[in-house]
């Protein structure tokens, strides 16, 4: 057991919490359209599958050493940062430019150690472009579900 697995543990109890106040919303579907309910399950399955993959990796002894540790704290505290300016900005900016941004940002967050920063500008911009274009197509599109405009 090192810190990672009991980060990994604490995760998936508060996600555990999560599914059960979700599972208390109309399920996604039930009246034939996604429901209040569909976002927070994708979300949850989405972090099951990440806390548990970084469960396995440590528990493989990918993830050891002191600065690793530190540089894997250091990107979960700005991720959650992040998020919290992403949820901040949705109304001002709206959804085109408060996602497009998080995902800018979040893209460099992680791509930056893989690949450098420089070539991580490019994949990030690529990576927001994508995630915010797919997103409006499957929420607006597909769904025809309203999106912030913000006030810009």
């Amino acid at each position: 057991m090192n810190r990672q697995v009991v980060f990994a543990l604490f995760i998936l109890v508060l996600d555990l919490g999560y599914l059960v106040q979700a599972l208390e919303l109309p399920l996604p579907f039930e009246r034939g359209e996604p429901g209040p309910s569909f976002l927070p399950l994708i979300l949850v399955a989405l972090l099951a599958i990440g806390a548990l993959g970084v469960m396995i990796e440590a528990l493989r002894g990918g993830l050891d050493g002191e600065e690793r540790e530190a540089d894997f704290a250091m990107r979960s505290v700005a991720l959650i940062v992040l998020t919290g300016g992403f949820i901040a900005a949705f109304e001002l900016l709206g959804y085109w430019g408060a996602t497009v941004l998080y995902t800018f940002a979040v893209g460099w967050l992680f791509e930056q150690e893989r690949i450098g920063p420089v070539k991580a500008l490019g994949t990030s911009a690529l990576i927001a472009a994508g995630v915010t274009g797919v997103g409006w197509l499957f929420f607006v599109q597909l769904f025809d579900l309203f999106l912030p405009q913000g006030m810009f």
